[in-house]
Protein backbone atom coordinates (compact mmCIF):
# COMPACT_ATOMS: atom_id res chain seq x y z
CA UNK A 1 0.00 0.00 0.00
CA UNK A 2 1.47 3.37 -0.79
CA UNK A 3 1.75 6.00 1.59
CA UNK A 4 0.92 9.45 1.01
CA UNK A 5 2.38 12.25 3.69
CA UNK A 6 1.13 15.80 3.11
CA UNK A 7 4.19 18.50 3.48
CA UNK A 8 5.25 22.07 2.32
CA UNK A 9 7.59 22.12 -0.08
CA UNK A 10 11.39 24.29 0.45
CA UNK A 11 10.88 26.24 -2.79
CA UNK A 12 11.06 29.81 -2.33
CA UNK A 13 10.88 33.50 -3.97
CA UNK A 14 13.57 36.23 -3.29
CA UNK A 15 12.47 39.68 -3.41
CA UNK A 16 13.63 43.09 -2.65
CA UNK A 17 12.22 46.51 -2.92
CA UNK A 18 14.02 49.49 -3.85
CA UNK A 19 14.55 52.24 -1.51
CA UNK A 20 12.93 55.53 -1.92
CA UNK A 21 11.83 58.57 -0.37
CA UNK A 22 8.12 58.66 0.49
CA UNK A 23 5.24 60.99 2.51
CA UNK A 24 3.93 58.23 3.87
CA UNK A 25 -0.05 59.89 4.75
CA UNK A 26 -3.46 58.24 5.69
CA UNK A 27 -3.60 57.30 2.39
CA UNK A 28 -1.29 53.94 2.83
CA UNK A 29 -1.14 50.90 4.96
CA UNK A 30 1.70 51.59 7.66
CA UNK A 31 5.18 50.53 7.90
CA UNK A 32 6.11 53.10 5.01
CA UNK A 33 4.34 50.53 2.74
CA UNK A 34 3.63 52.28 -0.95
CA UNK A 35 0.34 50.22 -0.77
CA UNK A 36 -2.20 52.56 -1.01
CA UNK A 37 -5.12 51.77 1.24
CA UNK A 38 -7.90 51.73 -1.60
CA UNK A 39 -6.63 49.17 -3.12
CA UNK A 40 -8.07 49.16 -6.77
CA UNK A 41 -8.24 46.43 -9.83
CA UNK A 42 -6.88 48.12 -12.91
CA UNK A 43 -9.75 49.19 -14.97
CA UNK A 44 -8.09 47.60 -17.76
CA UNK A 45 -7.61 43.98 -17.39
CA UNK A 46 -7.12 41.18 -19.36
CA UNK A 47 -7.94 37.17 -17.61
CA UNK A 48 -5.23 35.78 -19.31
CA UNK A 49 -5.80 32.50 -17.97
CA UNK A 50 -8.96 32.45 -19.14
CA UNK A 51 -8.56 29.49 -21.44
CA UNK A 52 -6.41 27.36 -18.99
CA UNK A 53 -8.40 27.64 -16.18
CA UNK A 54 -11.20 24.68 -16.07
CA UNK A 55 -8.14 22.05 -16.98
CA UNK A 56 -6.02 23.22 -13.58
CA UNK A 57 -9.05 23.55 -11.69
CA UNK A 58 -10.25 19.14 -12.93
CA UNK A 59 -6.61 18.75 -11.94
CA UNK A 60 -6.47 20.49 -8.77
CA UNK A 61 -10.22 18.82 -7.83
CA UNK A 62 -8.25 15.21 -8.74
CA UNK A 63 -5.88 15.66 -5.98
CA UNK A 64 -6.05 14.05 -2.53
CA UNK A 65 -5.77 16.93 -0.47
CA UNK A 66 -8.42 18.67 -2.60
CA UNK A 67 -10.88 15.81 -1.91
CA UNK A 68 -9.84 15.55 1.67
CA UNK A 69 -10.83 19.66 1.92
CA UNK A 70 -13.70 19.43 -0.32
CA UNK A 71 -14.94 16.90 2.49
CA UNK A 72 -14.19 18.88 5.37
CA UNK A 73 -16.56 21.71 3.90
CA UNK A 74 -18.97 19.74 2.42
CA UNK A 75 -19.97 18.17 5.76
CA UNK A 76 -21.24 21.39 6.84
CA UNK A 77 -20.63 24.70 4.67
CA UNK A 78 -22.80 26.92 7.40
CA UNK A 79 -19.95 26.04 10.02
CA UNK A 80 -17.47 26.44 7.55
CA UNK A 81 -18.61 29.78 6.70
CA UNK A 82 -19.33 30.53 10.41
CA UNK A 83 -15.51 30.24 11.42
CA UNK A 84 -13.72 32.17 8.37
CA UNK A 85 -15.84 35.05 9.30
CA UNK A 86 -14.91 34.51 13.13
CA UNK A 87 -11.34 33.67 12.57
CA UNK A 88 -8.90 35.64 10.48
CA UNK A 89 -5.00 34.38 8.87
CA UNK A 90 -3.83 34.64 12.74
CA UNK A 91 -6.26 31.82 13.90
CA UNK A 92 -3.70 29.63 15.67
CA UNK A 93 -5.49 27.99 18.51
CA UNK A 94 -9.57 26.48 18.72
CA UNK A 95 -9.69 27.70 22.43
CA UNK A 96 -9.89 31.37 20.43
CA UNK A 97 -13.29 30.23 19.27
CA UNK A 98 -14.20 28.08 22.39
CA UNK A 99 -13.39 24.37 20.94
CA UNK A 100 -10.48 21.80 21.79
CA UNK A 101 -8.95 19.91 19.07
CA UNK A 102 -10.62 16.79 19.55
CA UNK A 103 -13.95 18.87 19.45
CA UNK A 104 -12.83 20.22 16.00
CA UNK A 105 -11.82 17.13 14.95
CA UNK A 106 -15.21 15.75 15.35
CA UNK A 107 -17.36 18.74 13.99
CA UNK A 108 -15.39 19.37 10.80
CA UNK A 109 -15.27 15.33 10.00
CA UNK A 110 -11.32 15.15 9.69
CA UNK A 111 -10.86 11.32 10.33
CA UNK A 112 -13.69 10.35 8.68
CA UNK A 113 -12.62 12.34 5.50
CA UNK A 114 -8.89 11.13 5.64
CA UNK A 115 -10.37 7.74 5.76
CA UNK A 116 -12.97 8.16 2.71
CA UNK A 117 -9.82 9.61 0.59
CA UNK A 118 -7.37 7.09 2.05
CA UNK A 119 -9.97 4.42 0.90
CA UNK A 120 -10.85 6.11 -2.61
CA UNK A 121 -7.22 6.54 -3.86
CA UNK A 122 -6.00 3.56 -2.37
CA UNK A 123 -3.37 4.66 -0.34
CA UNK A 124 -2.52 5.72 3.51
CA UNK A 125 -2.55 9.26 5.21
CA UNK A 126 -0.88 11.27 6.86
CA UNK A 127 -1.70 14.61 7.84
CA UNK A 128 -1.37 17.26 10.38
CA UNK A 129 -4.27 18.62 12.14
CA UNK A 130 -4.30 22.59 13.07
CA UNK A 131 -6.03 26.00 13.80
CA UNK A 132 -4.49 27.36 11.26
CA UNK A 133 -4.14 24.53 8.76
CA UNK A 134 -8.02 24.14 9.05
CA UNK A 135 -8.95 27.80 8.04
CA UNK A 136 -6.35 27.50 4.83
CA UNK A 137 -8.42 24.16 3.60
CA UNK A 138 -11.76 25.77 4.51
CA UNK A 139 -11.05 29.22 2.52
CA UNK A 140 -9.95 27.25 -0.47
CA UNK A 141 -12.75 25.33 -0.50
CA UNK A 142 -15.17 28.49 0.46
CA UNK A 143 -13.54 30.02 -2.54
CA UNK A 144 -13.39 27.05 -5.18
CA UNK A 145 -17.01 26.45 -4.27
CA UNK A 146 -18.29 29.96 -5.27
CA UNK A 147 -16.37 30.61 -8.39
CA UNK A 148 -15.44 26.91 -9.47
CA UNK A 149 -15.64 28.47 -13.27
CA UNK A 150 -12.64 31.44 -12.40
CA UNK A 151 -12.81 34.67 -10.74
CA UNK A 152 -15.95 35.89 -12.22
CA UNK A 153 -16.30 38.52 -9.47
CA UNK A 154 -13.56 40.51 -10.51
CA UNK A 155 -14.84 44.42 -11.53
CA UNK A 156 -12.22 46.16 -13.37
CA UNK A 157 -11.99 49.62 -11.44
CA UNK A 158 -13.28 48.29 -8.12
CA UNK A 159 -11.63 48.62 -4.95
CA UNK A 160 -10.59 46.02 -1.86
CA UNK A 161 -12.44 47.17 1.04
CA UNK A 162 -11.02 47.58 4.01
CA UNK A 163 -10.52 44.34 5.89
CA UNK A 164 -11.57 43.48 9.61
CA UNK A 165 -9.20 41.42 12.35
CA UNK A 166 -11.49 39.63 14.56
CA UNK A 167 -8.04 38.04 16.24
CA UNK A 168 -5.33 39.59 14.97
CA UNK A 169 -6.29 43.45 15.27
CA UNK A 170 -2.85 44.12 17.65
CA UNK A 171 -0.71 41.70 15.11
CA UNK A 172 1.08 43.97 12.88
CA UNK A 173 2.84 40.56 11.60
CA UNK A 174 -0.55 39.45 10.65
CA UNK A 175 -1.85 42.53 9.13
CA UNK A 176 1.93 43.27 6.99
CA UNK A 177 1.22 39.60 5.11
CA UNK A 178 -2.21 40.36 4.25
CA UNK A 179 -1.46 44.09 3.09
CA UNK A 180 1.14 42.07 0.88
CA UNK A 181 -1.43 39.56 -0.39
CA UNK A 182 -4.56 41.98 -0.65
CA UNK A 183 -1.57 44.05 -2.77
CA UNK A 184 -1.01 41.50 -5.39
CA UNK A 185 -4.56 40.45 -5.69
CA UNK A 186 -5.56 44.13 -6.74
CA UNK A 187 -2.57 44.64 -9.06
CA UNK A 188 -3.78 41.28 -10.94
CA UNK A 189 -6.53 39.54 -9.84
CA UNK A 190 -6.42 37.08 -12.86
CA UNK A 191 -3.03 35.91 -12.18
CA UNK A 192 -3.41 35.48 -8.19
CA UNK A 193 -6.49 33.31 -9.10
CA UNK A 194 -5.30 30.90 -11.29
CA UNK A 195 -1.87 30.29 -9.39
CA UNK A 196 -4.23 29.48 -6.55
CA UNK A 197 -5.72 26.83 -8.50
CA UNK A 198 -2.71 25.33 -9.71
CA UNK A 199 -1.33 22.55 -8.09
CA UNK A 200 2.38 22.90 -5.93
CA UNK A 201 5.26 22.56 -7.90
CA UNK A 202 3.70 22.31 -11.41
CA UNK A 203 4.51 23.71 -14.83
CA UNK A 204 1.55 26.41 -14.50
CA UNK A 205 2.65 27.56 -10.78
CA UNK A 206 5.69 28.11 -11.94
CA UNK A 207 4.36 30.14 -15.00
CA UNK A 208 1.90 31.81 -12.87
CA UNK A 209 4.51 32.70 -10.13
CA UNK A 210 6.54 34.28 -13.35
CA UNK A 211 4.22 36.38 -13.82
CA UNK A 212 3.03 37.47 -10.20
CA UNK A 213 6.81 37.87 -9.27
CA UNK A 214 7.23 41.48 -10.44
CA UNK A 215 4.87 42.95 -8.48
CA UNK A 216 5.67 42.11 -5.01
CA UNK A 217 8.18 44.75 -5.11
CA UNK A 218 5.62 47.40 -5.59
CA UNK A 219 3.76 45.70 -2.14
CA UNK A 220 6.51 46.00 -0.16
CA UNK A 221 8.08 48.44 2.18
CA UNK A 222 10.52 50.75 1.28
CA UNK A 223 14.04 48.67 1.21
CA UNK A 224 12.39 45.70 2.10
CA UNK A 225 14.33 42.51 1.16
CA UNK A 226 11.92 38.95 2.13
CA UNK A 227 12.51 35.90 1.09
CA UNK A 228 9.26 33.88 0.94
CA UNK A 229 8.21 30.20 0.70
CA UNK A 230 6.21 29.19 -1.76
CA UNK A 231 3.30 27.59 0.19
CA UNK A 232 3.19 30.85 2.36
CA UNK A 233 2.68 32.77 -0.71
CA UNK A 234 -0.25 30.47 -1.92
CA UNK A 235 -1.82 30.47 1.51
CA UNK A 236 -1.74 34.45 1.70
CA UNK A 237 -2.93 34.64 -1.89
CA UNK A 238 -6.08 32.58 -1.22
CA UNK A 239 -7.00 35.04 2.26
CA UNK A 240 -6.25 37.82 0.07
CA UNK A 241 -8.25 36.35 -2.73
CA UNK A 242 -11.19 35.03 0.08
CA UNK A 243 -11.68 38.82 0.97
CA UNK A 244 -11.37 40.44 -2.01
CA UNK A 245 -14.08 38.46 -3.59
CA UNK A 246 -16.73 38.91 -0.85
CA UNK A 247 -15.58 42.82 -0.20
CA UNK A 248 -14.86 44.71 -2.98
CA UNK A 249 -16.94 47.43 -4.17
CA UNK A 250 -16.82 50.70 -6.82
CA UNK A 251 -14.63 53.39 -5.76
CA UNK A 252 -17.02 56.78 -4.81
CA UNK A 253 -15.22 59.62 -6.56
CA UNK A 254 -15.06 62.83 -4.35
CA UNK A 255 -18.51 64.19 -3.94
CA UNK A 256 -19.53 60.60 -3.12
CA UNK A 257 -20.59 59.38 -6.51
CA UNK A 258 -19.19 56.35 -8.72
Amino acid sequence: MRRFLAAFTGASLAVSAPASAQNNDNDYTPLSSRIKRDRQFPTEIENRWRSETSEVSRVRSRNMMTQFSRCMYDRSKEDALELLAKTDYGFVDFGQIGLDNNRALKNFGFQNCLSRVANTNGTGVQLRFSAGAMRQWLVQEAYFDRYEDGPTWVQPGNAILARRYPMSAEQGGVQAAMDLADCLVAADPYTADFFFRTMSGSDEEKRALDTLTPMLAPCLPDGQQVQLQIPLVRAWIGEALWHASTNNAPVVAAGGTQ
